[in-house]
């Protein structure tokens, strides 16, 4: 007798589809378990010569305070209609309960072993932007929403002096607030496929 194999295919899809970018949080429930899980994920990320260009900052207990300080910041540096939309995004966002400060780390993503710096900073482009999928996708497992929010134009230096990390040394590449989502999620619109498969004419394959 074959042991049942789990449709992990499936499960994979559904998870994938589960995920959604919520605008606005409430407080999230957080088992221990999820901190373990969340940092094996990200050991999982595939990176170029597995450099893992990335330092992640888990915000729980300052969380509130991480908050207050973005809060603060875009009131001094934003002006106008701007910024009342920035505050008020702000204000949605900040009730979770956890935030994700991803960090791309410079020294690990640099050139090595003959690689051009343009050649490493795409690496490092898309090893980031894999694990921001999968930290995203572990926190769906646990029935959490999440947004990613690339700030870093504006905060940058607020969240590398927040987490104690040297401007000089991280880049700052999303701010990622978890909760519970306010709202259900919309139903997804069908996307346009953007998948093409080779298709070969029998008469040009050889028959040996």
């Amino acid at each position: 007798m074959t042991a049942a194999v789990p449709d992990t295919t499936h499960l994979f899809i559904t998870l994938l589809g589960s995920r959604r970018s919520a605008q606005h949080l409430q407080p999230g429930y957080f088992p221990v378990a999820l901190f373990a899980n969340l940092e094996e994920a990200a050991s999982c990320v595939p990176s170029a010569f597995d450099t893992q260009p990335w330092h992640v900052v888990i915000l729980h207990e300052r969380n509130r305070e991480f908050w207050n300080c973005v809060t603060k910041i875009i009131a001094e540096r934003l002006v106008g209609e701007r910024r009342d939309r920035y505050l008020a995004r702000t204000e949605n966002l900040r009730h979770g309960g956890l935030t994700l400060l991803i960090f791309e780390d410079l020294a690990r993503a640099a050139p090595r072993d003959g690689v051009t710096p343009e050649d490493a900073r795409d690496f490092a482009i898309q090893a980031l932007g894999m694990l921001q999928i999968v930290l995203w996708l572990t926190l769906s497992s646990y029935g959490l929403s999440a947004s990613p929010h690339h700030w870093n134009w504006l905060l940058e230096d607020v969240a590398c002096s927040f987490a104690g990390l040297t401007d000089d040394r991280f880049r700052l590449v999303a701010i990622m607030p978890v909760g519970t989502a306010v709202y259900p999620p919309t139903p997804r619109t069908p996307g346009v496929s953007r998948i093409s498969r080779e298709r070969v004419d029998p008469d040009m394959i050889e028959h040996r």
